[in-house]
C-alpha cells in the first residue's frame, strides 16, 4: 500500500515553483518510486499495489491546484501500468481508493496562504472506516473504490454536471476549505520538513466527523470492478 501527502493551500497564481515540485516529488515520484521498488515482488507473488488516493483526482478545487494535480497525475501513472500488467500477464492488480474528507491531523500540517485554519470539505468522516474500506480492497482488489458518499457524489458530479461543480465552488470553494479561524501563513508546517511528536491518527474535527460510510458499505457488497 502507497499514500503519501503534502499540500499548499494557495491559488495557482501565489503558488511558488520549489512549493509545486515539492508537492509532486513528495505525493507523485513518492508514490512512484514505491510502485517501482515493489514491482519485482508483486509480479513473484502475484500481488496487489493499493494506493490511496482521493476523489480530487477527478475534480480539481480552488486552493489546491498542487494537490490535486498529483493525484491526478497518480491516477493516469497507474491506469497505463495496470494495462501494461495485463497485458504483461503477470495477475498484478492495481488498486486505488479515491477517499473524501477524513479527519486526520493533516490540516493542521499543512502550509497555507490563506490566513486561516484550514478544514476538510464536508462530509467529513473519522479515519476508520476509510481503513476498513482500504484494507477490504487489499484483500479484494477493485479497480477504483470512491471511498464516502462525499467522493462517489463528486466523482458522479464531475462526469455529469462539471460546470454545475464550477458554479458551486465559485460560491463555496474558499470558505468550505477554512474554519474561519485565522491562522499566521508562516506557521510550522510538514512541506518541506517533519513536524516533531506523533499526532496521532485523528484531527480537530471529531465532533463534526461521521464514524461510518453507508454508501461504502453498500458498495462493497457489490461485485468487484
Amino acid at each position: 500500500m502507497a499514500n503519501a501527502i503534502v499540500t499548499v493551500y494557495s491559488e495557482v497564481d501565489r503558488l511558488e515553483e520549489d512549493e509545486l515540485r515539492r508537492v509532486f516529488d513528495v505525493n507523485f515520484f513518492g508514490v512512484v518510486h514505491g510502485y517501482w521498488a515493489a514491482l519485482p515482488h508483486l509480479r513473484a507473488s502475484r500481488g496487489t499495489f493499493l494506493h490511496v488516493n482521493s476523489a480530487l483526482s477527478y475534480r480539481g478545487i480552488p486552493l489546491q491546484a498542487a494537490y490535486c494535480s498529483s493525484k491526478a497525475a497518480l491516477r493516469a501513472f497507474f491506469e497505463s501500468a495496470r494495462v501494461e500488467e495485463q497485458k504483461a500477464g503477470t495477475s498484478v492488480d492495481i488498486s486505488l481508493v479515491l477517499s473524501g474528507a477524513i479527519n486526520t491531523p493533516q490540516f493542521d500540517r499543512d502550509r497555507q496562504k490563506i490566513g486561516f485554519q484550514p478544514q476538510p470539505v464536508s462530509p467529513i468522516y473519522q479515519p476508520e472506516p476509510f481503513a476498513d474500506a482500504t484494507l477490504h480492497c487489499a484483500e479484494h482488489p477493485i479497480r477504483e473504490l470512491p471511498i464516502s458518499w462525499g467522493a462517489q457524489k463528486l466523482l458522479w458530479g464531475q462526469k455529469l454536471a462539471p460546470r454545475v461543480g464550477d458554479w458551486v465552488l465559485r460560491r463555496n470553494g474558499w470558505e468550505s476549505q477554512h474554519t474561519g479561524v485565522r491562522k499566521a501563513v508562516d506557521s510550522p508546517d510538514i512541506l518541506f520538513d517533519t513536524l516533531p511528536g506523533d499526532p496521532g491518527a485523528h484531527g480537530r474535527f471529531d465532533a463534526r466527523s461521521r464514524g461510518s460510510t453507508l454508501w461504502t458499505r453498500l458498495r462493497l457488497m457489490l461485485p468487484k470492478g
